[in-house]
């Protein structure tokens, strides 16, 4: 499971619970993107700071582990060369790449992306506010029958209306975070004086 997390929050641990226990998987790691492509442009803490307070959020779950393979290797991260990287590592393993419907409806501008469905499952959570499944269906812009190995993945998760841009929001406007993120996330957050502006 990618992304910036940027802070880690309660939806995205509630949506890799879910994972585990719909895909039933033996493990779920979290990897954050040292720049992910889409949000080159936007100011991110440090990926240290990303990376502690994801370790903070599940190190309690033994189902859960936080991977620091793109953050090591920086630049702009490619999830084909993470899941590459991962096939090598676990030759043995079947990957699952976590995404949101949002995500689902765009994979056909990543990069490389043939490749990386070759590589793994692309399993989709279906989050809150999004579209319906025949509306998403009707935006992926793939093959007729990558189409339909992604549509085959598609899980009804819990929604939870939480984003990290609203509790980086909250922070600078100097509002309350409890309940939206772990309360070790909550306390390193201000122990550290993140998204004060």
């Amino acid at each position: 499971m990618g992304g910036s997390f940027d802070p880690v929050h309660m939806g995205h641990l509630v949506i890799a619970q879910d994972a585990v226990e719909r895909l039933e998987l033996a493990e779920l790691v979290f990897i954050p993107a040292a720049i992910p492509p889409h949000k080159q442009h936007l100011l991110q803490v440090e990926p240290k700071h990303r990376l502690n307070m994801l370790r903070l959020a599940v190190e309690a779950d033994i189902r859960f582990s936080v991977s620091d393979i793109e953050v090591e290797r920086g630049g702009v991260s490619y999830t084909v060369d993470t899941i590459r990287a991962l096939k090598e590592k676990y030759p043995k393993d079947e990957l699952f790449l976590i995404v949101g419907s949002d995500t689902l409806v765009d994979l056909h501008n990543w990069h490389r992306i043939d490749e990386l469905l070759a590589q793994c499952q692309v399993a989709t959570f279906l989050r809150p506010g999004e579209a319906e499944l025949e509306e998403i269906q009707r935006k992926i812009g793939l093959s007729g029958e990558q189409k339909q190995r992604l549509l085959a993945n598609v899980v009804e998760t819990h929604r939870i209306g939480i984003s990290s841009t609203e509790i980086r929001m909250r922070v600078a406007e100097g509002m309350g975070i409890r309940y939206l993120v772990p309360p070790e996330v909550e306390m390193y957050i201000y122990e550290h004086g993140l998204y004060r502006g």
